[in-house]
């Protein structure tokens, strides 16, 4: 039987959240640990952590001496409003997920040149540097050209952005207004743009996924979360931050495409009307799960009885 540590990431102290969790996971995985911001209770495997939940992949990094363990054969992050489909166990994880013991998951892949609508993450990509004052972080990265052959061994490009995948463009003259006072340069670089149709580079190879959910192997784990620290303290956004640590330190990645059950998100409200007919009863979803569905996220424990 493989080892693996289930590790529940929590952007906020919700702390009601510990023991519901702990309930729906216990029969299904024997390791279970949390990642909890600023967390001062006197549970053993709560896990205090210190970071901003927008580079919550810095929670990894810092939580990495608590929950490592020479036993364990992986260690799946999930966040703690994402609700893992009940057919999955520490036994069959692997067989779900096909992975063998150097093999990882996570969700997707998103090469920033190829999202159509705007994403802020594409902007944080873009005006993110590892040269940040006060952090000695540029050495702990591998060079740009290691870095790219990285990329090229799961298949990944990285291209100049458009003007409109790093820049929102405002849709009335209110947010045109609001635009410039926030950002001077915008009217600027718009007319730049118009003129030439200009490119821009990214400073270092970057790729984004949903982060909610991935699945780390144990030769992997100690270069992705000293990645993921380095990302945290430069500031660089967690869905794009967390898969670029990961194909930095991967030797092999399976996403969702290579996978029978498919994750779902169902953060607009028009795709939150399908969990209407459990009625708010966590008892129910799990009874009913759908078969289909890897995951459903988000799942707000203080909205469900």
């Amino acid at each position: 039987m493989n080892k693996v540590a289930l590790i529940i990431i929590y952007n906020h102290q919700y702390n009601d959240n510990i023991d519901i969790l702990e309930k729906l996971y216990k029969d299904r995985f024997s390791n279970i640990y949390h990642l909890v911001p600023f967390y001062t209770g006197d549970k053993t495997n709560v896990i205090a952590v210190y970071e901003c939940s927008y580079y919550f992949q810095g929670y990894i990094s810092q939580g990495l001496k608590s929950y490592f363990k020479q036993e364990y054969t992986h260690y799946f992050f999930v966040a703690d409003d994402l609700l893992l489909n009940p057919i999955i166990n520490e036994n069959n994880y692997s067989e779900h997920l096909k992975l063998d013991t150097s093999t990882c998951f996570l969700p997707d892949f998103l090469s920033l040149h190829e999202k159509e609508e705007w994403w802020p993450s594409v902007g944080d990509a873009f005006y993110w540097r590892v040269t940040v004052p006060g952090i000695e972080a540029k050495d702990q990265l591998p060079d740009y050209e290691i870095a790219m052959q990285k990329f090229k061994q799961f298949g990944l490009t990285i291209k100049p952005l458009r003007f409109d995948q790093i820049w929102e463009t405002p849709s009335s003259i209110k947010e045109i207004i609001k635009t410039i006072l926030r950002d001077k340069s915008y009217i600027f670089r718009y007319l730049i743009n118009k003129i030439t149709n200009k490119r821009y580079s990214l400073s270092y190879p970057i790729v984004g996924s949903y982060s909610d959910i991935c699945v780390i192997s144990a030769d992997t784990i100690k270069q992705f979360c000293q990645y993921c620290g380095v990302f945290a303290a430069t500031n660089l956004f967690v869905e794009v931050a967390l898969p670029t640590s990961l194909v930095l330190s991967a030797k092999a990645i399976v996403t969702e495409s290579d996978l029978k059950l498919q994750g779902k998100a169902i953060w607009k409200k028009d795709k939150s009307h399908e969990l209407d007919k459990y009625k708010n009863s966590l008892t129910k979803l799990l009874k009913e799960f759908p078969d289909r569905y890897l995951y459903l996220h988000p799942i707000k424990l203080s909205k469900w009885n």
